[in-house]
């Protein structure tokens, strides 16, 4: 999928409307939801160390160690490194002029001038937390739990539970140290995977050295230019069905047409292609994305009321996407406007008009 479809992020520093268990946690939620929020525009330079692990099915498969550096004009680096070896998987620098992104398994590094298109990569765990916290508020209610220590950090503690099932995030626990407002400690529920976070040093007036934010790669490191790659990966319906393999469902609607055709070959461990397919409106704006691959049958689509074309459903609210397996095929229809006033009836009938590309 698209990078820009890998975060659907706004800000929003005061008003909110959260849903509690009581009227007075509501109003304690609130409040430290909104300090939460306005800390993550006012602290603009900090170094931190944090804590991430992965679980599957209850296995832990990663324990990285993150260092986060940004200072206050702007320049961000952050390292990823193994806990148990202390060897560095990756890193991310924005020096100001270039943003370089580069992968130690791989040997590679992605470089682009365009500051927004690796913003994925530039998010610490602070700002992820943040960016779920106002994406979720219409789709979990919040509870506020109580006040706990973390490391040493006095926090106040929130859980955010789903309103339905079959969502992007389930149940999320949130820690949020009283003095500085950040996210120190989160866990986080998708399906089988848990993500437990956990900041151990937070220095929100560090010395930072022009060293700091330089870019050191290998001598034998491969570059790629990512809007070189971008643009390598655009291509027809005709093309991306030769990639696919097979035949594949499209939008046939009047008032929309096709924006772009981009394919994706992906190796390693998700190994597939990926048909990306941007439409756009009469007015010439981008307004629903379409991306087809292989069903992966590690993740199948569960027994559902909601049906589209015959097939079980899922739907995720939070970034207004629609998800079916047919033929062997995993389609994902996604509302690319945020603002837009297209309903669920819309999309579902969108579904039913849909053609084979050939």
């Amino acid at each position: 999928m698209k990078l820009k479809n890998l975060l659907i992020s706004s800000f929003v520093a005061s008003g909110l409307l959260l849903t509690g268990c009581s009227e007075e946690s509501n109003m304690k939620t609130d409040e430290i939801i909104t300090k939460v929020l306005a800390a993550d525009q006012e602290i603009k330079e900090y170094y931190a160390e944090a804590e991430m692990k992965m679980y599957e099915n209850d296995e832990l498969v990663e324990n990285s160690i993150i260092e986060e550096s940004r200072s206050e004009d702007g320049k961000i680096k952050i390292v990823v490194k193994d806990k148990e070896t202390n060897e560095e998987l990756s890193f991310s620098v924005n020096d100001g002029e270039t943003i370089t992104f580069f992968n130690t398994s791989e040997n590679m590094a992605m470089v682009t001038e365009d500051v927004g298109t690796l913003d994925v990569q530039n998010q610490s765990m602070r700002e992820q937390v943040t960016t779920l916290i106002e994406n979720l508020k219409e789709s979990h209610e919040y509870e506020y739990v109580g006040e706990e220590k973390v490391n040493d950090f006095n926090t106040h503690h929130i859980k955010l539970k789903p309103k339905e099932k079959n969502t992007l995030y389930g149940e999320i626990e949130l820690w949020i140290d009283q003095k500085t407002w950040f996210p120190v400690k989160s866990i986080g529920n998708s399906g089988k995977v848990r993500s437990e976070n956990v900041y151990t040093v937070i220095d929100t007036a560090p010395k930072f050295t022009d060293d700091t934010f330089a870019i050191a790669l290998p001598d034998d490191v491969e570059i790629v230019d990512l809007e070189e790659k971008f643009q390598e990966s655009q291509g027809t319906i005709e093309e991306a069905e030769e990639k696919l393999g097979t035949a594949f469902l499209v939008l046939n609607e009047e008032n929309l047409t096709v924006d772009k055709v981009e394919i994706y070959e992906f190796d390693g461990e998700i190994n597939r292609t990926e048909i990306a397919i941007t439409y756009k409106n009469e007015e010439g704006l981008p307004i629903v994305n379409l991306s087809v691959f292989p069903t992966p049958e590690e993740y199948p689509i569960e027994e559902s009321n909601l049906k589209i074309r015959g097939q079980n459903a899922e739907v995720m609210k939070e970034i207004n996407a629609y998800t079916w397996d047919e033929d062997g095929l995993r389609y994902t229809l996604i509302v690319e406007d945020i603002d837009s006033t297209i309903t669920e009836e819309d999309i579902l009938g969108m579904t039913e008009n849909m053609d084979y590309s050939s």
